[in-house]
């Protein structure tokens, strides 16, 4: 059979995805909702992003390495259920009316610490459970069905925190963070090599690193997207903000524009679900790219919110035609006894710019305005890509994958 779902391993993991994504989903709209309701302040809202992104790429940085020799149920488990515990906390201060903005920086660095761990670990498993054929179609499901949570997400929580209040919404994100954790007790463990030696931390993370010499490529995409990442961090945490301020519209508004980023999202995902993974990858890679920084110049000049909502949604498209291509890439060639440090690596290179771009982006939007705010930020994706379509060394993502060029390919 050519479906993902023959393995049992691979149900479970896609269940917790789910929980985690919907998790993931109510948590950003709770903490952005908590922030602008405290503060009502671009900077602080940018500040929250720093305080989660900063301790993130930390947690990327520290674990990455260790990743490889962990067992990956228990990375996940206990990223989960760190989270839950986190909002648990929250929840109990909330309730108490004792919240301030200190707080939820508090909050968003201890999620910012845990929440990392999940994804380059979940990366790592699903390649080590399914067989190269099926990796393609295993990651749209993962990530189609993350998208499907992240539509939802914003409405219902919009709609709970109407009709309930922030109180509630946070015991159900608590038991859905839980849940997810949970779920992943059943995935059966990787069997590992043990050693009496096991090498330092500074020897597994060069280790990770120098797998970036055999394909130099892989390194150029993580340069390409710290500059993309630093537009989308200077643009999410204010998109509230904009909707409200900028375009007019209402928190409504705001949760629909979220979950048609998230419907884009998925439709990129069934689009690449449903074709082979692309034979000119250069220019399906880059050129999604490019038309995502020109989506974002429209961001800027637009006065409609129906037009901003349009542009929502084929962000999402051709975010997640990028997104799921560039994993596969990466899967089908890291070896399996890399894969957790090359992808903390890929992760640490990707989320670099994330911070600065959400410092740039609550000055220049306070300052300035989010018309100055978004010309600039889809300047900044275009002049990347633009230097990535004249690199000759993106012409890599084009070969063909040969086993034989994968050296310790089966080591395990």
């Amino acid at each position: 059979m050519n479906s993902p779902f023959i393995k049992k391993s691979f149900v479970f993991l896609w269940m917790a995805q789910a929980g985690s994504g919907l998790g993931g989903t109510f948590a950003a709209f709770l903490m952005s909702w908590l922030v602008y309701d405290l503060t009502g302040s671009m900077l602080a809202m940018s500040s929250v992003w720093v305080a989660f992104m900063l301790p993130s790429i930390l947690t990327n940085l520290i674990s990455g390495p260790y990743i490889d020799k962990l067992q990956y149920k228990t990375v996940m488990i206990v990223s989960e259920w760190l989270r839950a515990g986190g909002f648990f906390i929250l929840g109990i201060v909330v309730m108490a009316d004792r919240l301030s903005f200190a707080f939820v920086i508090v909050i968003a660095v201890l999620i910012g610490f845990a929440e990392p761990l999940f994804r380059p670990a979940s990366m790592s498993y699903v390649a080590h459970i399914l067989p190269k054929q099926l990796l393609q179609r295993g990651n749209s499901v993962l990530e189609g069905t993350m998208q499907l949570m992240m539509l939802a997400g914003p409405a219902l929580a919009g709609f709970l925190l109407t009709i309930a209040g922030p109180e509630v919404l946070i015991a159900i994100l608590v038991i859905v963070l839980f849940s997810s954790g949970s779920v992943l007790l059943f995935v059966p463990k990787v069997d590992r090599k043990s050693t009496n030696h096991p090498p330092s931390w500074f020897f597994m993370f060069k280790e990770g690193l120098s797998f970036y010499r055999l394909f130099p490529v892989l390194l150029w995409i993580g340069l390409l997207m710290t500059v993309i990442n630093f537009s989308t961090g200077a643009a999410v945490p204010l998109f509230l903000p904009y909707i409200i301020d900028h375009i007019g519209g209402t928190e409504f508004m705001f949760g629909l524009f979220t979950s048609l980023f998230s419907l884009g999202m998925m439709a990129g995902s069934l689009v690449t679900g449903v074709f082979k993974q692309p034979a000119n990858l250069r220019v399906v890679m880059l050129g999604s790219l490019t038309i995502n920084g020109f989506l974002m110049i429209v961001l800027g000049v637009v006065t409609s919110i129906w037009v901003a909502l349009a542009v929502s949604l084929f962000q999402g498209v051709f975010a997640m035609i990028f997104t799921i291509n560039n994993t596969t890439f990466y899967q089908q060639r890291v070896p399996p006894h890399l894969r957790g440090r090359v992808f903390a690596v890929r992760t640490l290179l990707a989320q670099s710019g994330i911070p600065l771009g959400a410092v740039f982006g609550g000055f220049v939007a306070e300052g300035y305005g989010f018309t100055i705010l978004f010309l600039t930020l889809g300047g900044f994706i275009l002049i990347a890509t633009a230097v990535a379509w004249m690199v000759p060394i993106f012409y890599q993502l084009n070969q063909p994958l040969e086993e034989e060029s994968l050296p310790d390919a089966k080591r395990a």
